[in-house]
């Protein structure tokens, strides 16, 4: 069984309805959260297979979606 992302809800499922309310009041938050799940798929399909990539590459994806993963708990935990 492979494993689907769940968006921002299946990372941070304690805060689904804080997600709810900085998605509707806050476009800059909506722009972090699509960028964050962007990646989080992108990576996903490479760890399945389904798109080659180097391993520099996932790396620096790694990195990105960590970043977007920290800066999306501070706004959801202020």
């Amino acid at each position: 069984m492979t494993h689907l992302p769940l968006g921002l809800a299946g990372d941070f499922p304690e805060s689904v309805g804080r997600i709810f309310e900085l998605e509707a009041e806050e476009g800059d938050f909506v722009q972090l959260a699509e960028a964050y799940e962007a990646i989080t798929l992108e990576l996903q399909e490479i760890e399945c297979g389904i798109e080659p990539a180097c391993h520099a590459y996932v790396a620096q994806l790694r990195r990105q979606r960590d970043t977007l993963r920290e800066t999306l708990f501070a706004r959801l935990s202020a």
